[in-house]
């Protein structure tokens, strides 16, 4: 054979084996950068999913919380035979139950084994004990179980089988120092919470709830959810490791539970297959429930490789092409575009927050792949850019929560003093004047104890309304506790405060919004006192000062204003 053919055919060769290597680079590349995308939609993707879960949990795990710390249930627990306590204690249930959720409540006495529970049909009113928990009945293992635990909170999924219900339950201790009176708490319906939160996420993303022991507690699949899972054994129990059928996947996840479980907030990931699928997998602790969550991407309905196939089949074409300009079209159009994608997937990775510039070609597979790397940065960019900002909107719309009194509208008292805060600062930099006017409803337990803690809550949403009425757009107003209420203003007249002061008094008491059972108007009054801050004294004497003057109003009569100097 001559030289020629010989030499066509060795680089045939080398070519063909180089087009070989070069279409396995240009298929690695491409799985590199949907593991690239994958990887980092993923991990924003979980952390959002967290945060969406998390919000209807919390907020129901904080009201139980506070259930149990209610001193009323602690002095009842303690004397549950006392008909006064007991009294008390039911209006206090009442008074979570329609602050939950679900509007239901329940609590179970450890030394009686009482069982009281009402819902949102408030269905067993005035029948609020409901049955007599037992040691030796199954169905109520789990309150001897929660006991026996000895933690504060526990979250398990659990039918009542006496009530007729399967909830997400929600069990708090009820302790008096180190002994445990009994558990209290409130419950999520399943159901709903598993339409709302769990089922709710886009195609190709599903999500689970479970505990320690690896125990479903929530899924959007019913059948793997281990009810009752507080009283089971663990050989019996419906675990995340049994959706599992390899045992090398099963131990790198029980490896990466503690990871997370010692640092909240980071997202653990590596592949699981479930029946048959494979998945990209999040798994997060969440200290506030006591879970773990784990959230599964299924990346061939997220991004399937088809997706690049022409690419694929047009890099396999061109390389044939590439026998007439070997070298230079190797050079020009694979091997330096390549370059300059992997820099720039280097600078997508190290954080930078613009689509990396990549030259454009007339025509070619690795042309259209930067093209599309180039979108999907764009893509991926503005996909974080949207989601840092709704987490900035919803971080910001719960700050504005725990600054605000739910019933009035008003600052809550952390908010006003936070304000208090900013406007002392400024009165001791630039010297800027402002007043305190400190309001009280007169006689508000009166009102209460005669006409319900109804008309009660109307009386000071009444109040309210009116103090937002008189007040400028940049003054401050909070319910500061109870009957009484705050006002900051910037001013440097005392008139001012004292005018501001009386108008409140009289609009007060000409209110006819407050009715009694009879229809008829209530007459409300309120008392004032005023404190203009002028010097560098300290929050705490102006606030003193403030208080002092309200003092002296009430002791000169009800409905009268009285400023401090």
């Amino acid at each position: 054979m001559n030289l020629r053919p010989r030499f066509l055919l060795l680089t045939t060769v080398l070519i063909a084996l180089s087009g070989a290597g070069l279409w396995l680079l240009t298929q690695q590349i491409a799985l590199g950068i949907m593991q690239e995308w994958a990887l980092r939609h993923f991990e924003t993707q979980v952390k959002l999913e967290k945060t969406r879960t998390l919000q209807p949990i919390i907020r129901e795990v904080t009201l139980a919380r506070q259930f149990a710390d209610s001193q009323i249930l602690r002095a009842w627990a303690r004397q549950p035979d006392d008909a006064q306590l007991k009294a008390q204690a039911l209006a206090e249930m009442e008074t979570f139950r329609h602050n939950f959720a679900d509007q239901s409540y329940f609590v179970a006495l450890r030394e009686s084994g009482d069982y009281y529970h009402n819902n949102a049909a408030n269905e067993f009113a005035g029948a609020e004990y409901r049955y007599t928990l037992r040691a030796d009945n199954p169905n109520d293992r789990w309150f001897y179980s929660i006991i026996g635990q000895n933690r504060d909170i526990h979250l398990n999924v659990n039918p009542d089988i006496p009530l007729g219900v399967t909830k997400l339950w929600i069990d708090v201790l009820l302790r008096d120092g180190e002994h445990v009176l009994g558990v209290v708490g409130t419950g999520l319906d399943l159901t709903t919470f598993i339409e709302q939160v769990v089922s709710q996420t886009e195609p190709g993303i599903s999500n689970l709830f479970f505990d320690h022991e690896g125990a479903i507690q929530v899924s959007r699949d019913p059948s793997q959810i281990d009810f009752a899972s507080i009283t089971k054994q663990a050989s019996d129990k419906k675990t995340i490791q049994q959706l599992l059928s390899d045992p090398r996947e099963r131990a790198q996840l029980q490896a990466l539970l503690p990871q997370v479980m010692h640092n909240p907030g980071q997202v653990g990931s590596m592949y699981l297959t479930i029946e048959q699928q494979r998945y990209l997998a999040g798994v997060i602790y969440l200290p506030e429930i006591d879970w773990y969550e784990i959230t599964l991407l299924d990346l061939n309905t997220l991004l399937p490789l088809s997706t690049f196939n022409s690419i694929f089949i047009a890099a396999g074409l061109s390389l044939l092409l590439a026998l007439l300009l070997f070298h230079i079209a190797l050079n020009r159009y694979v091997l330096k575009p390549l370059s300059l994608l992997e820099d720039a997937i280097g600078q997508l990775r190290s954080g930078q927050h613009t689509v990396p510039l990549l030259p454009r070609h007339r025509a070619g597979e690795v042309g259209r792949l930067l093209r599309h790397f180039q979108e999907m940065a764009a893509s991926t960019l503005l996909a974080r850019s949207e989601l840092e900002q709704k987490v900035r909107e919803r971080t910001e719309a719960l700050e504005r929560l725990t600054q605000t009194d739910t019933l009035t509208g008003l600052l809550n008292r952390r908010g006003m003093t936070q304000q208090l805060s900013l406007e002392y600062q400024r009165l001791q930099r630039e010297g800027e004047p402002f007043g305190l006017i400190w309001l009280d409803l007169d006689h508000f337990k009166s009102i209460n104890d005669r006409y319900g803690h109804a008309c009660g809550d109307q009386a000071l949403m009444t109040t309210a309304s009116i103090i937002t009425d008189l007040l400028r757009p940049y003054d401050h107003a909070a319910r500061w506790g109870g009957d009484e209420f705050l006002i900051l203003i910037r001013t440097d007249d005392q008139q001012l405060l004292d005018q501001l002061g009386e108008r409140l008094c009289q609009a007060v008491a000409a209110q006819q919004e407050v009715l009694d059972d009879q229809q008829q108007p209530i007459a409300l009054t309120l008392s004032a006192g005023s404190y203009l801050a002028r010097n560098h004294n300290s929050l705490e004497s102006i606030l003193s000062a403030a208080d002092q003057a309200l003092y002296q109003a009430k002791q000169n009569g009800r409905n009268h204003h009285r400023s401090a100097t």
